[in-house]
């Protein structure tokens, strides 16, 4: 690693920008280094020994200091520029609007110091001027054994093991990406940042951007190969990626919320270190995070997002069950009906948090009402729901007034959670009155739904809550819809059953879920998956948390599906052969239906999502009628083989 600082003379600054020359001097003087004085306090007559800048910066005299020197009177005007012009700082430059110049000019040339004029502002030309000397005076450094990548317009430095490296960069290039360099790659710091150059490409660009293979293989002319529109000859690194071969004891960032650098000698550069095995595709983890660091620029932290939105639904889960709010598989609160259904809140929303339905059955309390209690205790204990419609309250309205609050009274000690009244039910006021009187007393939640159908009323409600204490569990992988099915990928921890989904993603398939799934059984005997925690993340090892919705859009994902298949991801360890699949009949129970099961064995290679999408084309044609392992046994016996 080779670091050289730059210098630049008096003389190239005055001709980048057209500088005039009021007193020469020592214009050949060299400047190594981006420092830039607009003077002040000297003019006061006070100057401090301490301050570098009075030696080797670059100085430089507004209209207000001009003005104040104007004023000063001319014996002590003349003491204190000499003393000033004495420093050894290189040169003096005047803005534009600086007019008293005559004793600067006058002083100047007695203590030989370069003074100059130029045609802008005194702020516009500082802001000009450092942004030239960052540009021209920036360190530069040779930098070898990396490869320098532009990556949807973000520059990606790959570092580590060459093999992954090129693998990965080739996989890049054909994906349509570009190419800048991968030997004596020269790194500047500029105002913009760390610029990465191809050294040959300024010689003859349209032949030396050669990718440097192993040394046993031929290098890969990329022009050649992949067009001129796959090489640009420089590009600002916006981050570093080290590739290396998964150590299985090693720590790799899960999270992604916390920021690693390196120093690459110039400067220093975010970077992040992504392990490489057996199904993992290194080029589209490396696109995703070229996508996720603009994201992040963008001021879109999906690590951290998912980290306080984590927090949050920890707090919340302390609070409710401090105060017995608390939802489980065998309970539900009211509040959460009520904002799944989007029903109305007549009487009792105070109370929604702490009111649970504990059962499917929806209940209409017409012998109840009657005063008939003994053959239906158990269903008001229950904590159903209650349906009243417009008959239960004209039947309310024929009883006496003191048997019908005799019977309101008994009903209403019992412990359902809640009456949904149908439509806009239109009784006398003081069966109303009376209704909500007893609702309030007993802390009882009145709900009022549109439909005045109550068959539909209670098909609807019933069919929800079906689904919510339907059975359940919950199973580690990822979940994803493809080409319609619902397929869920398992395998022990670090497999590359993300990375793989990951990929299947980038090829237009759904997440659903990833590590944990929900699945339930519904009514009709499916077995429906959902995320079990917060929906649309991604835990990526090396590169952290990602939002899959985010990142790749709505369509990228979906909220549930139904499982039609599963798919085991095993290492393979012999490595005489990419992938292989176990063709086997295999099942797998969840919630006790069995699910249709395959093992697919991993080699070195890329191809675990592809031989993924193969599963489910066979699967596919399977279910359409066509089944090809049946296909293959009747051609074998057409031809007459035997193997």
């Amino acid at each position: 690693m080779n670091v050289k600082n730059k210098s630049i003379s008096v003389r190239e600054i005055i001709e980048y920008f057209d500088l005039e020359i009021l007193v020469d001097g020592d214009l050949d003087r060299r400047i190594d280094k981006n420092k830039i004085y607009r003077i002040g306090y000297e003019l006061t007559g006070f100057f401090s020994d301490e301050i570098s800048e009075l030696k080797d910066a670059i100085h430089i005299m507004g209209l207000k200091e001009n003005n104040y020197l104007y004023r000063m009177e001319t014996e002590k005007k003349t003491e204190i520029l000499d003393k000033y012009l004495s420093y050894p700082f290189p040169v003096l430059i005047l803005s534009s609007r600086a007019k008293h110049i005559d004793i600067l000019t006058e002083r100047s040339k007695k203590n030989n110091k370069v003074l100059l004029r130029c045609s802008k502002r005194a702020t516009e030309f500082i802001r000009e001027l450092n942004v030239y000397l960052e540009n021209v005076l920036g360190r530069e450094i040779i930098l070898e054994d990396h490869i320098l990548l532009d990556v949807y317009g973000i520059g990606i430095l790959l570092s580590g093991e060459k093999d992954l490296k090129i693998g990965a960069t080739i996989e890049l290039l054909e994906r349509g990406h570009k190419f800048i360099t991968d030997a004596r790659m020269l790194l500047k710091n500029t105002a913009d940042g760390i610029i990465g150059y191809n050294t040959a490409a300024k010689i003859s660009p349209d032949r030396d951007f050669m990718l440097e293979m192993t040394d046993k293989e031929e290098n890969i002319n990329v022009t050649n190969n992949f067009g001129i529109k796959s090489t640009r000859p420089s590009k600002k690194i916006n981050l570093i990626i080290n590739l290396e071969t998964w150590k299985t004891k090693k720590f790799y960032d899960r999270l992604g919320a916390d920021e690693f650098y390196e120093d690459v000698g110039i400067g220093k550069l975010k970077k992040i270190t992504l392990p490489a095995r057996k199904g993992r595709n290194l080029a589209v983890i490396i696109e995703t995070a070229a996508i996720d660091f603009r994201l992040k620029e963008l001021g879109r932290n999906s690590a951290l997002y998912f980290l306080n939105e984590s927090k949050k639904l920890i707090q919340e889960n302390k609070r409710k069950r401090e105060s017995d709010e608390m939802e489980d598989e065998t309970r539900l609160s009211m509040a959460t009906f009520i904002k799944d259904n989007d029903i109305e809140v007549l009487i009792g929303e105070e109370y929604a948090h702490k009111s649970f339905i504990t059962t499917t059955s929806i209940h209409k309390p017409a012998m109840a009402l009657s005063g008939i209690f003994d053959l239906e205790e158990s269903i008001y204990e229950n904590k159903g729901l209650q349906l009243f419609t417009d008959v239960e309250l004209k039947y309310l309205k024929m009883l006496s007034p003191e048997k019908r609050m005799k019977n309101l009274n008994r009903y209403f000690t019992y412990d359902f959670p809640a009456i949904v009244v149908c439509g806009d039910i239109n009784v006398q006021d003081d069966i109303k009155y009376e209704v909500r009187k007893l609702m309030t007393e007993n802390k009882k939640v009145l709900l009022r739904v549109k439909e005045t159908n109550p068959s539909y009323v209670v098909a609807n409600l019933n069919g929800y809550l079906e689904k919510y204490f339907s059975p359940s569990t919950t199973v580690h992988g990822v979940f994803l819809e493809m080409n319609g099915f619902g397929v869920l990928l398992k395998g022990k921890s670090g497999i590359g059953k993300s990375e793989t989904a990951l990929e299947l993603i980038h090829r237009g398939h759904r997440l659903i879920a990833d590590d944990m799934v929900k699945f339930k059984k519904v009514p009709n005997g499916e077995i429906i998956g959902s995320a079990a925690k917060l929906p649309y993340f991604m835990e990526i090892r090396g590169l952290g948390i990602i939002d899959i919705k985010t990142l790749y859009g709505m369509s990228s994902v979906r909220i549930k599906k139904n499982i039609d298949i599963i798919i085991e991801l095993k290492e393979q360890e012999n490595d005489n052969y990419l992938t292989a699949v176990d063709d086997s009949s295999l099942t797998e129970k969840i919630l006790g239906k069995d699910i249709y099961k395959l093992e697919m064995y991993l080699s070195s290679g890329r191809n675990a999502a592809a031989m993924v999408e193969i599963v489910i084309m066979n699967l596919m044609a399977k279910k359409t009628g066509h089944n090809p392992e049946e296909a293959y046994k009747k051609l074998k016996k057409e031809l007459g083989i035997d193997n």
